[in-house]
């Protein structure tokens, strides 16, 4: 289905509610050099593992010559807030105007972005269109996926997720009229040394305290057998898997859908060693996972499933941090993306806070006035920021 852009009128736009049903080679012609996830075949083994948890929206986006110019996916999703301070804000705020406003600390959300990936990746444009133009055009396909048109979403909130700044010294995001702008935990981000051939050059880098505590992390995850998987076994073991990854859901603030974990084995068979899969066992037992994405000079680490009755005593959780630095540092990647959650553990290997941005529109207008102050009120967590390495004397 087609339609014009209103905010960015020269732009028109094709609407579809599966990737199924979108021209192939018109989406692959933009996402040639996207990241990955955004690529066809990531989105719809995506989309076939999660349906029916989840609802899907994909546009293309053509210029006055008919030609492709851009692509967006769109998630509709449940987000659950467990006790946020958002979420304790907009109770508050909501028996206050009178309404039931997130009373069940449950709201449907039309998602511009992967709700399973931390990073700007919910749209790409080619050449020629502003990142502004972009925001707008995406604006502008969300009101009108809100409305309705085409397509019935039934969504109460709108998020545009995780829009990084050009730089750290940049200015927030310009929102779109009626969004609001919220800054959501850092994303902890390491910049990898050159001159780190590897574990024991960037060890020789540490001060005495920062290499005391990397080998107490490696002294008490001795005894894990850690393990690169394919696909059959990712298969064999889906079931275990997806109960460490709900352990480590179960204690997360927020949880905007639940990721069938076997679409693992999919990527696993599209990108082979470029999806970094290891599981992590004690005596036999499955304890843990990661999974970690390697492309264009980036290693983007990603979901973790997690034993919590062995994870404080064993290290797991540290243990797979300094193995996605291992692994990085092994592919000769530059940058890492540990994703937020866990700071200050990811600032004891070097790892330092990223801004992001969510642009978020409430579909009722009064809630919608009112949560703007609210959501600016609100400050990511503190956290201890710790710097590992050793500063030449002035």
């Amino acid at each position: 289905m087609s339609f014009l852009c209103a905010r960015v009128p020269e732009l028109r736009l094709s609407l579809s509610e599966s990737l199924h049903l979108v021209r192939r080679e018109d989406w692959e012609e933009v996402a040639r050099d996207a990241a990955p996830y955004l690529r066809f075949d990531h989105l719809l083994a995506l989309e076939e593992r999660m349906r029916p948890a989840m609802d899907f929206r994909y546009v293309i986006y053509y210029d006055a010559g008919n030609r492709p110019v851009g692509i967006a996916a769109f998630q509709v999703v449940e987000l659950e807030d467990r006790g946020s301070v958002y979420g304790d804000k907009l109770c508050r705020l909501g028996k206050r105007v009178g309404s039931r406003l997130f009373e069940d600390r449950k709201v449907r959300c039309l998602v511009a972005g992967n709700v399973f990936q931390a990073g700007d990746y919910g749209s790409h444009f080619l050449g020629g269109v502003s990142a502004a133009q972009r925001i707008a055009a995406v604006a502008d396909t969300m009101q009108r996926l809100e409305r309705g048109e085409p397509l019935p979403t039934k969504a109460s909130a709108l998020v545009v997720k995780d829009i990084v700044p050009a730089s750290r010294t940049a200015a927030p995001p310009e929102v779109p009229k009626g969004y609001h702008l919220m800054r959501t935990d850092k994303n902890m981000v390491m910049e990898l040394d050159p001159a780190w051939a590897d574990m024991e050059a960037y060890q020789a880098a540490l001060t005495a305290k920062a290499r005391t505590r990397l080998r107490n992390v490696l002294k008490r995850s001795a005894g894990l057998a850690v393990s690169s998987w394919d696909t059959d076994r990712i298969l064999r073991h889906a079931e275990r898997l997806q109960d460490l990854l709900d352990q480590v859901l179960a204690r997360s603030t927020f949880v905007m859908g639940r990721l069938n974990v076997a679409v693992y084995a999919d990527w696993k068979q599209q990108l082979g060693d470029r999806l970094r899969f290891l599981s992590y066992q004690l005596e036999g037992e499955i304890v843990g996972f990661s999974a970690a994405f390697v492309h264009d000079a980036v290693l983007d680490a990603h979901y973790v499933g997690l034993d919590h009755e062995h994870n404080e005593r064993h290290g797991v959780y540290q243990r797979m941090l300094v193995d996605h630095l291992e692994c990085a540092l092994r592919h000769r990647v530059r940058r890492i993306h540990f994703g937020r959650t866990a700071e200050q553990a990811k600032s004891n290997l070097g790892a330092v806070p990223e801004d992001m941005y969510f642009l978020v529109r409430h579909r009722n207008h009064m809630a919608n006035q009112f949560i703007g102050p609210m959501l600016r009120s609100v400050q990511p967590a503190a956290f201890e920021l710790r710097d590992p390495f050793k500063r030449s004397q002035a």
